[in-house]
């Protein structure tokens, strides 16, 4: 039988069995990333536009999004063939137009073969990255060199360690080869814990490496079926098996602020409660457990979560950590003097090593800068795991114990989180998978996506401090979001980008300048005030034209975040003085700002927005607080939720919110009173979208599905930001 076999790199792309090959091994692809791959071979390094590979995929009947069809299949195409989308050596993004397969490609079939090589075409410019270059070449204030030189320099940073740690680790490291799933689900398994002698192993059914919804599952290793064991609705997190594996604790929320540990047998049963205000709770042995505890701080009424010990009853309750943010989760050294923490301020932070005795504070262990979720330890001791994102994702890092160098040892598209180490320290678990994020639009046409490749973003109601900002233009034909296409060390961050909500034309408005999470459009549709980071990392408040007439240029020389454009053009924003944040106010004409609060706020509160008429002020983590601008005693507004006007100020939103970045609960948008600022709410606050049927609630918008929320011109057009995700468990070998 005649052969059609393509050759590129040290791959095999049999045509006639429909099969792609490496060193004779069959590598597994869907029908669209193979058809793909094909598509992309067979134009031997030409450019394939999205046009093109819509007609080979669908044809001319297409019913389906064809955007997030192609960024979902070249993403699994990227996985199959090991490539970086940020450093490709065999796929190449052309960022707005298509792909185009970068290796050598030959042809062979029965009677001989024939190499074809690729058209060599050079990187070129965009017409946006060409007004950058001119702007920084002829910069006309420092402020701007120094943000793109510290965006550079970050980036370099980050680029040369990968490579550097790559070069170094890839050769004595688990290739992606050797790695074995262990689960195969269409949606997601995260959070593996190994039982004591690593027979059995659990994990949640669920799309969060943190809190999220979804089922524990118990499964033997290595074919055994995997079998659910909790069937309720509370978002769950950190399974752990007990010394004697028979059961497995678990946090349980009940969307408050309730962090309690359940326990459920092994073999199936009813789970119970253990114990209240526990958290991630492990055993240190067969009678005392380890948990992290929500303590009170008086500041501003928030809280902080610390690391304690004591015996399942509570009994012998010790301190071992108080920091004065929230150590999350933690992981006993084997020989019970050390302890890994992972915890959080306003995001993750790298992971901490503290000695159990709670002697000291310890010290920050793992890859710094980065975001540290995970971690574990050698069957000796002599090394630490970390899973934690130094700017190009979650990866699986390794660290000599008590102060060697953090080495990466996994690189590629997928992220990976979850480290459960094997008892005979030969291998580790961890959850693989990927992550992405699309901007939507909902208007009287329905439900429409507006980004298309990229990680992209609406500021909004979401899961934290975020806070509702004024995205759309003024006549409501535009809408601005934030792509993120390089590495970055905030959880939302990315160039600002315009789309025509008529024409569905999207294109950057300030390119090369990363913005964190917090931008916000002038009342006249003229700029935008943004925070963006300098070359420490630390966020400057910054205005630009959205015509790019002239240079952006810095509002405050001080450290500064969340800026947000008021009635009037007045802008507001939040700087860190000593251990607290106060909010300030300026005009955008160079006059000294104005301090306005009387009182701190923690660094953990976020500044959420202005009244319309510029009386209140709103903040908070959980509860969401009003504070008069005059002073005065401040308002309760709600509980674990987030709030904030809309940009005509008739309209009030609340988000009431399930626990997880996907989204879930209500949002309601609340008519607001004549004259006044705020809904008529109760004494208390609100604790639930329930407890607001007594007010004017105009509009109810199901969560479902929609992880941030931004209100639009009115309460019946918004944004929202829609993440998807798909995650399974992987055994890597580590010898």
């Amino acid at each position: 039988m005649e052969t059609s076999i393509l050759y590129f790199d040290q791959f095999e792309l049999d045509l006639n069995f429909y099969e792609l090959r490496k060193s004779g091994r069959v590598i597994r692809l869907e029908k669209l990333p193979m058809e793909l791959l094909i598509l992309l071979a067979e134009s031997q390094g030409q450019l394939v536009t999205r046009e093109q590979i819509i007609q080979r995929l669908w044809g001319d009947n297409v019913f389906v999004d064809t955007r997030q069809g192609i960024n979902t299949a070249m993403r699994k195409l990227r996985i199959a063939v090991q490539d970086d989308s940020e450093n490709p050596r065999l796929l190449q993004t052309v960022p707005g137009r298509g792909y185009r397969l970068l290796a050598v490609v030959s042809s062979a079939a029965a009677g001989g073969g024939q190499t074809v090589e690729p058209v060599v075409v050079s990187p070129s410019s965009s017409p946006g990255e060409s007004a950058l270059a001119n702007a920084v070449s002829k910069p006309k204030k420092r402020w701007l060199a120094t943000v793109m030189a510290g965006a550079l320099v970050g980036l370099l940073a980050t680029a040369g360690l990968v490579v550097l740690l790559f070069h170094r680790n890839r050769t004595n490291l688990a290739s992606r080869e050797t790695w074995i799933k262990i689960t195969n689900f269409s949606d997601s398994a995260t959070q593996p814990a190994l039982s004591p002698d690593g027979h059995m192993i659990t994990f949640i059914r669920g799309p969060e490496t943190f809190v999220t919804p979804g089922q524990i599952y118990v499964k033997i290793l290595p074919d055994g079926d995997p079998v659910q064991l909790s069937h309720d609705d509370m978002p769950k997190m950190a399974p752990a098996f007990s010394p004697d594996g028979s059961r497995i604790a678990y946090t349980a929320t009940d969307r408050g602020f309730a962090w309690n540990t359940w326990v459920v047998p092994v073999l199936g049963g009813e789970p119970k409660e253990l114990l209240p205000n526990a958290a991630a709770l492990t055993w240190l042995d067969r009678e005392h457990v380890m948990f992290s505890e929500i303590r009170p701080v008086t500041t501003a009424s928030v809280t902080s979560m610390g690391l304690v010990t004591a015996t399942e009853s509570r009994a012998e309750e010790r301190d071992i950590y108080l920091p004065p943010v929230m150590a999350h989760r933690s992981w006993l050294s084997p020989d019970r003097k050390w302890v890994l923490v992972s915890e959080m301020d306003k995001g993750w932070g790298p992971c901490r090593l503290v000695p159990l005795d709670g002697s000291t504070k310890g010290e920050l262990v793992g890859p710094k800068p980065a975001r540290c979720t995970y971690a574990g330890w050698s069957p000796d001791g002599a090394t630490m795991f970390f899973s934690a994102d130094a700017g190009d994702g979650y990866h699986i890092w390794r660290q000599g114990f008590p102060r060697g160098e953090p080495e990466q040892m996994t690189f590629g598209p997928t992220e990976e989180e979850g480290v459960a180490i094997a008892p005979d320290g030969r291998s580790l678990v961890t959850s693989a998978g990927i992550r992405e994020s699309t901007v939507w639009v909902h208007d009287t046409r329905g439900d429409r996506q507006i980004s298309g490749e990229g990680f992209a973003t609406v500021p909004g109601l979401g899961m934290g401090t975020e806070k509702v900002c004024s995205i759309f233009s003024p006549d409501g034909k535009k809408l601005y979001y934030l792509v993120r296409k390089q590495a970055s060390l905030s959880w939302v961050s990315g160039e600002l980008w315009a789309a025509d909500l008529d024409s569905g034309r999207s294109e950057p408005v300030l390119p090369g300048i990363s913005i964190n999470n917090n931008f916000s459009v002038s009342p006249d549709g003229k700029r935008v005030v943004f925070e963006t980071p300098d070359a420490k990392g630390e966020p400057h408040a910054g205005i630009a034209p959205l015509d790019r007439g002239s240079p952006p240029e810095q509002i405050t020389g001080s450290i500064a975040r969340s800026p947000d454009f008021a009635s009037g053009g007045r802008i507001y924003f939040q700087t860190r003085e000593g251990d607290h944040l106060f909010l300030y106010s300026v005009k955008a004409n160079g006059e000294p700002a104005q301090r306005l609060s009387l009182g701190p706020v923690s660094n953990r509160s976020g500044f959420l927005g202005i009244s319309p008429r510029g009386e209140w002020w709103v903040s908070g983590v959980n509860p969401v607080i009003a504070h008069p601008l005059g002073g005065g005693t401040p308002i309760r507004i709600c509980e674990f939720c987030s709030a904030g006007w809309g940009p005509d100020g008739k309209y009030f939103y609340l988000r009431f919110r399930d626990i997880g970045e996907q989204g879930g609960g209500k949002t309601l948008v609340l008519g607001l009173p004549e004259g006044k600022d705020l809904p008529d709410l109760p004494p208390d606050g609100l604790k639930s979208a329930e407890d607001a049927k007594g007010l004017k609630v105009v509009a109810e918008v199901d969560m479902n599905g929609k992880a941030i929320f931004a209100p639009g011109p009115n309460p019946f057009v918004y944004a929202y930001t829609r993440v998807t995700v798909q995650r399974n468990l992987y055994r890597i070998p580590l010898d």
